[in-house]
């Protein structure tokens, strides 16, 4: 598994956890061990420094708030943020694209502009 999926399958994690608490390890069926395990780590920083990325995000967001955001851009940043400040070992510049081909993938039209303006504010 490539970290890219490894990356879309820790968003759907996310993503699904701001609806339902139920069983979802349906979704790590097709996965390996490495892919599993990067997945697994970036799910439970979300589950750690969830205060801490919603601060953040919060200082950063001109115009919104967390609450107003798609909770698909929400997981999207959450990933990103995640992977960027917690597990630091892929470059900025990787992280942030592949957040914008998520938000193209998954979300709405303005959304990769949009996560790339917040991100990019968040790790200058």
């Amino acid at each position: 598994m490539k970290r890219t999926d490894a990356r879309e399958l820790a968003f759907k994690t996310i993503y699904s956890n701001f609806f339902t608490k139920e069983d979802i390890t349906d979704l790590y069926k097709h996965a390996d061990e490495e892919g599993l395990n990067f997945t697994k780590q970036i799910v439970t920083n979300f589950g750690a420094h969830y205060s801490e990325i919603n601060d953040l995000l919060t200082e950063h967001l001109k115009g919104y708030t967390v609450d107003r955001l798609f909770k698909v851009d929400l997981a999207i940043l959450s990933v990103a943020i995640i992977e960027l400040k917690y597990i630091k070992t892929t470059p900025k510049e990787v992280v942030i694209n592949e957040a914008i081909n998520l938000a193209k993938k998954f979300s709405g039209e303005k959304s990769p502009k949009f996560i790339n303006g917040v991100l990019a504010d968040i790790f200058k």
